[in-house]
């Protein structure tokens, strides 16, 4: 077992050579490549089969945690992706099908937005069926087929692709080919919500079905918590508000409930002790029994103290005590604290009428934006306007950094966790925004996000 596994060793280092001289930019990063070395170690030992099959196994699972760790990277560059791929088939005999299938079915994409997460998968889907394109399809609510998203060289208004993923829609059984394209639906709560279909046939073995067939269920998890998200907002509910409605209630209920009892029972304690100490100024106990009070008394204070820290701990992390100019004043304060730099800000209408949730979405993207500028941007200045008018309000974060450019820089974060600004882009969605980043190498750096107008019933 020692032969083979040094083997296999010499195998996976090979592979995180191709991954990381390929030239298209990102490497692997330490952490993921002795994870996914230590899974592979792991599964041959516990593969009960030959020594080969665990063997296989193992390089499977290798290059698909590696080969994910930069998917996103190489959604953008299909024919290096094209290219590593066959790469990782040579080195390590991973087939082709194989690899595709694991990166397909990994569910990390659903942390993007909806329409990014769309777009990778596609794009991988692309890479790894070598057809001429992939397209999705969906329903409307009022049955009209629309074209989502493709990868490839597609037309979405040739009749050719509407036609055969019309005839996927209406179709009863699984995969099917029309025309000269493969298809599959994805279904929605057993009901047929989207047509994926891969368009021409592969340079090699035909495998689009299999692909097709992996790439269904991340899609799936999609578009479900994307129709969630536009049911929310064409109901006038926001999921957001719902829940900081609760948690006030929660301060609420913490303030007049348990914090006022814990409040009066410290009061009774200290005017017992107070009663008792002459009743027993005599006794050779009595410090004994004070101290013993005195402590009650102490666990008292303390309880009270951690109550009053769990209602400051369910207010929200971002709106401070106070109207949103006080809340605004406080987060550019630190931000110039911290960084040295005095951001100008600019406060233009009526913002009296925004919704607790508005309020929060706004400060919260402002916050974000500022912690970027003060970690990469070495801005010589900050410019925040927050605008309110008829139409609803909006809101700026301008920087004369050094810039990024915002596609590579957001695959890039999501890739690595960092979800602060993906996070903000699906606040601001679930309120019936948008977000744009506007940014390049050499800056300037323009975050803004468009809020409508919210019914005031809704407050």
């Amino acid at each position: 077992m020692a032969g083979n596994a040094e083997a296999l060793l010499a195998t996976l280092d090979r592979v995180t050579r191709l991954v990381d001289g390929s030239g298209f930019g990102p490497t692997v990063p330490l952490a993921v490549r002795e994870r996914a070395r230590g899974h592979a170690l792991e599964l041959v030992e516990a593969e009960s089969s030959s020594a080969a099959g665990a063997d296989a196994i193992a390089r499977l699972a290798f290059t698909a945690e590696i080969f994910f760790a930069i998917a996103v990277d190489l959604a953008a560059r299909p024919r290096e992706a094209r290219r590593l791929i066959d790469g990782i088939e040579q080195i390590a005999g991973v087939p082709r099908p194989a690899l595709g299938r694991e990166a397909l079915r990994a569910p990390d994409l659903s942390q993007l937005p909806a329409d990014l997460a769309i777009e990778v998968q596609l794009a991988l889907l692309l890479a790894f069926t070598e057809v001429r394109a992939v397209s999705l399809w969906m329903l409307s609510p009022a049955g009209e087929l629309r074209h989502v998203s493709h990868a490839g060289e597609f037309d979405p208004a040739a009749r050719e692709g509407r036609r055969a993923a019309s005839a996927l829609m209406a179709a009863k059984d699984g995969p099917r080919e029309v025309g000269t394209a493969v298809g599959i639906r994805i279904k929605r709560w057993e009901a047929p919500a989207a047509a994926l279909l891969a368009h021409g046939q592969p340079a090699r073995g035909d495998h689009r079905v299999l692909l097709l067939e992996a790439a269904v269920p991340v899609l799936s998890l999609i578009l479900e918590r994307d129709e969630l998200l536009n049911r929310e907002q064409r109901s006038g509910q926001s999921v957001v508000s719902s829940v900081e409605r609760r948690l006030a209630r929660l301060r609420f209920d913490l303030h007049d409930g348990p914090q006022q009892d814990v409040h009066l029972l410290a009061q009774d304690l200290r005017q017992f002790r107070d009663q008792l100490r002459p009743m027993i100024a005599d006794d050779r106990n009595a410090h004994r029994v004070l101290a013993g009070l005195d402590d009650l008394e102490a666990q008292l204070v303390a309880l009270d103290g951690d109550l009053r820290r769990i209602s400051t701990a369910v207010e929200s992390p971002f709106l401070a005590p106070g109207s949103l100019p006080q809340a605004l004043k406080q987060i550019t304060d630190a931000f110039a604290g911290r960084a040295g730099l005095e951001p100008n800000t600019r406060l233009e209408g009526d913002l009296t009428n925004l919704s607790e949730s508005q309020q929060l979405t706004l400060l919260a993207l402002i916050r974000e934006g500022l912690s970027n500028i003060r970690e990469h941007s070495d801005a010589k200045t900050v410019t925040i306007t927050i605008s309110s008018g008829g139409r609803g309000v909006e809101a700026r974060v301008v920087d004369d950094g050094r810039g990024f450019d915002p596609e590579s820089t957001l695959i890039r974060a999501a890739r690595e966790g960092h979800l602060g600004l993906v996070g903000m882009h699906e606040r601001v969605r679930m309120l019936g925004g948008r977000t744009r980043i506007e940014s390049q190498p050499g800056g300037p750096t323009i975050i803004s996000v468009s809020l409508p107008q919210w019914p005031p019933d809704q407050h």
